[in-house]
């Protein structure tokens, strides 16, 4: 039984990635291009438009389903907010001797996207990938600071504030306030919250309309920063945070409007 469901899913998946790559067709073609029959490829795609994987248009072609074309469309966005950030991170990084990181939110969890190291041999800072703690990390607390509040509630509810050191927010109370300080100033701090001698400080990038889509940051600082060397940071992050975001959409607009002329 486990061997036939996989034969299942395979043959599930490869309709998918050869809708995916076609874009859209009948369920004849489709079949002949994945090496199937029709009757096994019509059950699978009605099982699949079932469950939102893919759609069937008026005139019997099928396409990716709205599931599909999301996780496609998050996917691309991602990456596009990766790479444009990156140089200007990198450049930062080179010029400011200090390592820098991307961190954006999925659902319940935020993680770091991108990321600019330095050439010292140890700059303190977690690889790639790594899933930072909403409560003791500068890019967690940007993320959260100005979620609706409905939402913002959910996440609290699901984060054990959990205590790294000493200096860690370990009660929801303390912390919404602190969320409420971000979100006035514009900016978060993780002062020895995570790590007993890191220090982090973390602004907003924003989408066209105001919203946040990331959290940038200067990380693995170590020791204590003063009043004015905050300042001077946070200046240079919303600089580049800014970049990051006329960049980014200018991109997407040159991209939209190529498309509509070429159509």
């Amino acid at each position: 039984m486990e061997e036939n469901n996989s034969k299942v899913l395979d043959r599930a998946l490869t309709l998918l990635e050869k809708l995916s790559e076609l874009g859209q067709c009948g369920v004849n073609e489709l079949a002949k291009e994945c090496n199937l029959s029709p009757a096994t490829s019509f059950r699978l795609l009605r099982t699949l438009c079932s469950h939102g994987w893919v759609r069937q248009s008026a005139d019997d072609k099928y396409s990716v389903g709205i599931r599909l074309s999301y996780i496609q469309s998050q996917r691309s966005f991602l990456a596009a907010l990766r790479e444009v950030a990156y140089f200007r991170m990198a450049s930062l990084s080179e010029s400011e001797h200090e390592a820098m990181n991307l961190v954006v939110r999925d659902l319940c969890r935020c993680y770091i996207l991108g990321q600019s190291r330095t050439s010292k041999i140890v700059d303190y800072v977690p690889p790639v990938g790594t899933e930072l703690p909403f409560h003791a990390s500068a890019c967690g607390k940007v993320l959260l600071s100005e979620l609706p509040e409905n939402i913002q509630s959910h996440i609290l509810d699901r984060i054990d504030f959990r205590r790294f050191t000493d200096s860690t927010i370990c009660d929801r109370e303390t912390f919404v306030s602190e969320l409420a300080k971000v979100r006035a100033e514009g900016f978060a701090l993780d002062n020895h919250e995570s790590q007993e001698e890191g220090f982090c400080i973390a602004v907003p990038v924003r989408s066209q309309d105001g919203g946040i889509i990331a959290a940038l940051s200067f990380s693995g600082f170590i020791g204590q920063k003063t009043v004015s060397e905050i300042d001077r940071y946070v200046g240079l992050l919303k600089a580049a945070s800014s970049d990051i975001t006329k960049e980014l959409f200018s991109f997407a607009s040159q991209e939209s409007t190529g498309e509509k002329d070429n159509g």
